[in-house]
């Protein structure tokens, strides 16, 4: 076992076992596959759960989410991007640092759970609430095995064993919700469906570990781990805190019903991520190795516009199928959810490009602007949900979901072009978004040609036609080689 106490793992012995391979069309359907599996699966856990507890138990089921979201991210849910880098570049690297990681992120979520629950006391939350917090944070100590496990995978390319502990994981969810629906459960069997499923995936996540780990491993002394991995465990904390704080100023602000109400439809805006994560990800090791040169760059232009493409589209079939799709799974309570996803929905074509740029940030080893980012981001959310929701309630923190992502782009421009020079424009942006323009009007007057349904049905077929004859789905296979 090495120690590496002066240099990071990048830049440990020349030599070293590294994963040189080019990003490959697989790598993003293994990516797509573990996200469509890890969204989904919980969607239909969260939508089987809301119809059986209703909105006002749902938000109180949300709150105690968000509050563990908060533990994981605080604790170290950021450190799997810094070992999917580090792995790629020395995978003995990877295994240490994940061993490591996992054992800091533990001893960090101790206390942050016992700070959280005194913070609930304080604030008057009910017993349920702070008791679900309590034993929702179990899950914390096999996520710590789980998420380690799975940045170093996707950074040596094993991505079948990636999607397999997402399965796992979600396969744990639908179960419990079956069950949960059919004994009438409440609260507190969602809270252990979400434990037992977690320590589920921990124990797959340590049966990959003692797999594929090397035999020798990198490891960092403990004030340079702490030195280096800070950057990650900040920035996501913050971001977390940015995207999910709404939740608990609706809790606290407008009540339990005004929480579940915008809860399930963020949990749908949350889908939107699959197709950014998958993409950008298998693109990630290998911009992490060339990020500066030419052909790594033209890659991200690429991607990045056929990303647009597929945010324009699911802002049409959103505001085509929201509400009818809305009243079929979760039934009439929820239907001002349908409102919520489409203010939100139009969230998803910023967070598709600060996606991208946030990945080339990451590539460029600039990860601590992420930093500022996020502290601006979160000042613009807190306090405008702060002033809008007594007024405006759910309404506010969904204009100020978009508000915030328009403010995450501008930084992420400015940042971008002081790392690169340049910034990278998506391919085929501006054709593409006036075929947008059109085709969304076209839908949202659908009431005026008979039927919205049909004729928003019928746009969306037309921007897959244009999409197809534009060679916009050619370029973007031409970005992984056009095959394996």
């Amino acid at each position: 076992m090495a120690t590496l106490t002066t240099a990071t793992a990048a830049e440990s012995d020349a030599g070293v076992p590294q994963t040189g391979e080019a990003p490959r069309f697989s790598h993003t359907l293994f990516l797509t596959a573990s996200q469509i599996s890890k969204w989904s699966l919980r969607l239909v856990f969260v939508v089987v759960i809301a119809r059986a507890m209703g909105p006002e138990q749902f938000g109180a089921y949300a709150l105690i989410f968000a509050m563990i979201e908060f533990l994981a991210v605080a604790s170290g849910t950021g450190y799997a991007d810094y070992l999917t880098r580090e792995a790629a570049k020395d995978e003995r690297a990877g295994w240490g640092l994940a061993l490591q990681l996992m054992l800091l992120r533990i001893s960090i979520a101790i206390p942050l759970a016992a700070m959280e629950i005194g913070g609930l006391s304080l604030l008057h939350y009910p017993h349920a609430v702070r008791a679900g917090t309590a034993w929702m944070a179990l899950t914390m100590i096999p996520r710590s095995v789980s998420e380690a496990v799975q940045g170093v995978l996707r950074g040596i390319h094993r991505f079948g064993s990636f999607v397999a502990i997402e399965l796992v994981l979600g396969g744990g969810l639908v179960v419990g919700a079956v069950v949960l629906f059919l004994r009438h459960g409440g609260l507190s069997m969602a809270i252990w469906t979400e434990v037992i499923a977690a320590a589920v995936a921990g124990a797959a996540g340590l049966a990959f570990l003692l797999r594929f780990k090397t035999r020798e491993q990198i490891w960092l002394s403990g004030s340079d781990l702490v030195k280096r991995g800070s950057v990650f465990n900040v920035y996501s904390f913050v971001a977390s805190l940015y995207d999910r704080f709404d939740v608990v100023l609706l809790s606290k602000l407008a009540g339990d019903y005004a929480t579940g109400i915008y809860s399930v439809a963020y949990r749908a805006l949350a889908m939107t991520q699959i197709l950014p994560y998958s993409v950008l990800y298998s693109l990630l090791p290998s911009l992490s190795r060339n990020w500066d040169t030419k052909g790594e760059r033209a890659r991200l232009e690429k991607a990045t516009g056929l990303l647009l493409s597929v945010a324009f589209a699911v802002v049409l079939a959103t505001m085509v199928f929201a509400g009818p799709a809305t009243r079929l799974l979760l039934g009439p309570r929820y239907a001002e959810s349908a409102v919520a996803l489409k203010i939100l929905i139009w969230a998803a074509i910023l967070r598709y490009l600060n996606y991208a740029l946030n990945t080339a940030l990451l590539a460029a080893g600039r990860e601590r602007v992420f930093i500022t980012t996020s502290l601006v981001c979160l000042a613009t959310n807190f306090i405008g949900n702060l002033i809008f929701i007594p007024m405006y309630s759910w309404r506010a923190a969904a204009v100020l979901t978009i508000v915030t992502e328009l403010v995450l782009l501008v930084q992420n421009l400015y940042w971008i072009r002081r790392a690169a020079g340049e910034v990278a424009v998506p391919w085929g942006i501006a054709r593409t978004s006036c075929v947008f323009i059109v085709l969304l009007t076209l839908a949202s007057g659908g009431a005026h040609f008979g039927s919205p349904m049909a004729a928003g049905t019928l746009c969306l077929l037309v921007f897959a036609v244009y999409l197809s004859f534009s060679g916009m789905l050619a370029e973007f296979a031409g970005t992984w080689g056009g095959a394996d």
